[in-house]
């Protein structure tokens, strides 16, 4: 789902992008250009000290740090079972999804049509609750709970072709998957990407913010590549914990990639102590900023180790809910020693708004143990590549699979981001 509004990006150098051929699901194939290579447009940055598996410091390397994905909105009935039963392990809230509207618009010729605006009506409704762009792949997954319309059988699609006439209405059924024929294509070209990270910065988190300082604004400006002429913002927003030096500092946007890149050399891994962090405070923070309107990208990196306390669980999930309502996607990362209750309440907002759960894993031999995430199936790959590879998708509107050569180990069945078991 690519709703209304959407955000993303950070800070310096990475290992040459090799171009790789990606299948979607619709059988085109998605190349990476061959000139992406983040390490020739980034800034020159101090090394970065990051501590390696056992505890040792050293310099942080490019292109090591490890991670795999689950799209839960693609996987839907296995994630409803991995909520109740984390639900009845964790004992903390649910956010409440209910049954979705699962459409994929496509073109006259059966290509999908990314892009295309739309609408969601309850039906009979004169006015809409919901207005947003088809995502990747022409695919449109939106919460009419969550979005405060209350748990609908059916709800009533229009789709707009670029000049803002309806040129289709259907009505369809939730939690059925639907197929729509648009009359036209909708030649997606976003205007804009807001890209917002939200990061816990406490002691534990030293690999992954050594990770970002490295990587992360030469990653957005190699997917941004896929879209000429697209207009980037970064956000920034650092949290901790209460009794800590700062809570949550809220860094607001900017449209320069040097002083985002000295926000991040700014950043350091200290505090915590005990396991939750301010992770709600934050998130809501992020939510607050004031994201561009109209056909853009609007999306948030959540990156942590540790759930939010116990009670502010829920004040999470209405974090979520509410960026949801304003069409920005969560992509949460697992960083190491991520613990179940923080996968249960990150897999949550990232579904609820059309993002995906990222999640380190062990596969590099650097930094701490990673937990293994409550997933059917996965790919790990280098998470610098992954991470193009989702911000590519979102800004080119095809969804971009791994080349068979960046695949460092496969869990269950996987095909096209669905798990086959």
């Amino acid at each position: 789902m690519r709703p209304s509004l959407s955000p993303l990006s950070l800070a310096v150098s990475l290992t040459a992008l090799l171009a790789a051929c990606m299948p979607t699901d619709s059988g085109k194939t998605v190349s990476a250009p061959a000139e992406t290579a983040p390490e020739a447009v980034m800034e020159a940055a101090p090394p970065v000290m990051a501590p390696a598996r056992g505890g040792h410091a050293g310099p942080a390397r490019r292109g090591v740090v490890t991670a795999g994905d689950i799209d839960d909105v693609l996987n839907l009935g296995a994630f409803q079972r991995y909520l109740r039963r984390a639900g009845a392990e964790t004992g903390l809230p649910q956010l409440g999804l209910g049954a979705p509207v699962l459409v994929t618009l496509i073109d006259p010729d059966g290509q999908p049509a990314p892009g295309a605006r739309y609408t969601l009506r309850r039906p009979g409704a004169a006015d809409p609750f919901h207005q947003g762009y088809a995502g990747p792949d022409g695919r449109i997954a939106d919460f009419p709970l969550v979005l405060g319309a209350g748990a609908l059988d059916a709800v009533e699609l229009r789709a707009f072709d670029p000049a803002g006439q309806e040129v289709l209405r259907d009505t369809v059924t939730t939690g059925k998957a639907t197929t729509l024929r648009l009359p036209q294509g909708s030649d997606w070209q976003p205007g804009f990407l807001d890209l917002v990270l939200v990061i816990d910065t406490t002691g534990s988190m030293g690999d992954e913010i050594a990770f970002l300082q490295k990587e992360l604004i030469g990653i957005t400006r190699a997917a941004a590549r896929q879209a000429p002429g697209l207009s980037i913002r970064y956000g920034l927003v650092a949290y901790r914990d209460q009794g800590d030096d700062y809570v949550v500092q809220s860094y607001g946007f900017t449209s320069s990639a040097p002083e985002m890149a000295g926000w991040l050399r700014g950043l350091s891994a200290d505090g915590g102590g005990d396991y939750p962090e301010a992770a709600a405070a934050a998130l809501r923070a992020g939510v607050g900023f004031d994201w561009r309107a109209g056909k853009g990208e609007r999306l948030i990196l959540h990156v942590a180790d540790a759930p939010a306390h116990d009670g502010d669980a829920a004040a999470y999930l209405r974090a979520a809910r509410a960026a949801a309502g304003q069409g920005v996607q969560v992509f949460t990362l697992g960083a190491s020693g991520v613990g179940a209750e923080a996968e249960y309440l990150m897999r949550q907002a990232s579904a609820a708004t059309g993002g995906r759960y990222l999640f380190l894993t062990d596969d590099s031999g650097v930094g701490n143990d990673h937990s293994e995430p409550t997933i059917p199936c996965y790919r790990v790959t280098k998470l610098s590549r992954l991470l193009l590879r989702v911000l590519a998708g979102e800004v080119s509107g095809h969804r971009q699979e791994a080349g068979a050569s960046e695949i460092i180990r496969a869990v269950g069945s996987y095909s096209g981001g669905i798990c086959r078991d």
